[in-house]
């Protein structure tokens, strides 16, 4: 399979950025240049990759607690899964 390539300056990508998403989410690479120098390259996102991992905590979370300039206001953790739930 062959990725189309697009080449576009930073000022005509601010000018045009919804163009060029949309090229992006068809599966061509969109090489972002400035003073015609290649500083980015801006692709789709590959269907074929998953989410990072989520791991288990290594530490509990008292030892966060223990560091000081935290304030939790009830279980952080299950805050998370809740808002997680929610999307």
């Amino acid at each position: 399979m062959s990725i189309m390539i697009e080449q576009v300056s930073t000022a005509a990508l601010k000018q045009q950025l919804c163009h060029y998403l949309g090229l992006a989410r068809q599966g061509k690479e969109v090489l972002i240049t400035s003073h015609k120098r290649i500083v980015a390259r801006l692709l789709g996102e590959d269907e074929s990759r998953t989410r990072l991992p989520l791991r288990e905590p290594t530490k509990p979370l008292s030892a966060i607690m223990d560091i000081g300039g935290f304030s939790f206001k009830g279980d952080p953790l299950k805050d998370m899964e809740k808002e997680r739930g929610e999307r």
